[in-house]
């Protein structure tokens, strides 16, 4: 689905059980093999860590790029998606206003705890925000209260946040950065 509330185009998408598992696994095998991806991330979580996903969850991302892409000639252009990070969050832990390098990201809602939902509609959701800095204008789209296996996609220049939420458990997100060549940028 191409949702547009105010200008750029953000996809939403959903892994199928069986890709969201596999990137569960792979989020679980960066806790003991990953790297600290905090030094490039400028969100308050206790683990940040490089993740190395497997094939299968590469092509999933890939596919919803190109749909997400679709209408700019994504089914022509190659994909990188470099670097891939899990955040492990845990009540308290947030996510400032931030936007992201490469040409588009994604954010993969791999583990969700089931308490936020019991929370305040902000708690533990995404917000994207666009124009703050035009006059007389700010537009926030949100809160998005995620589910497991949601994907979002959308432009690397468009800022987004996530608040806090107080329910025990982890919230698991992956996210990335979408290099695209071979196409002209019209996003």
């Amino acid at each position: 689905m191409i949702i547009s509330p105010f200008g750029p185009y953000i996809y939403k998408g959903k892994l199928t059980e069986i890709v969201r598992k596999q990137l569960l696994a792979n989020a679980f095998d960066a806790a003991v093999e990953g790297g600290d991806a905090s030094g490039i991330l400028v969100g308050e979580v206790e683990d940040q860590l490089f993740i190395y996903p497997s094939d299968e969850v590469l092509r999933s991302i890939h596919g919803m790029t190109r749909d997400y892409l679709g209408k700019v000639n994504g089914d022509r252009c190659m994909l990188d998606c470099e670097p891939i990070w899990v955040n492990f969050s845990v009540a308290g832990d947030w996510q400032p206003v931030h936007s992201h390098d490469g040409d588009f990201s994604f954010v993969a809602f791999v583990d969700v705890p089931d308490g936020m939902y019991d929370e305040s509609p902000a708690a533990g959701a995404i917000h994207f925000t666009y124009g703050e800095k035009l006059p007389g204008s700010r537009s926030v789209y949100g809160p998005i209260k995620p589910e497991k296996g949601d994907v979002f996609i959308f432009p690397n220049w468009l800022n987004h946040y996530v608040y806090p939420f107080k329910s025990s458990g982890q919230r698991i997100s992956v996210s990335g950065n979408i290099s695209v060549q071979g196409m002209e940028a019209s996003y």
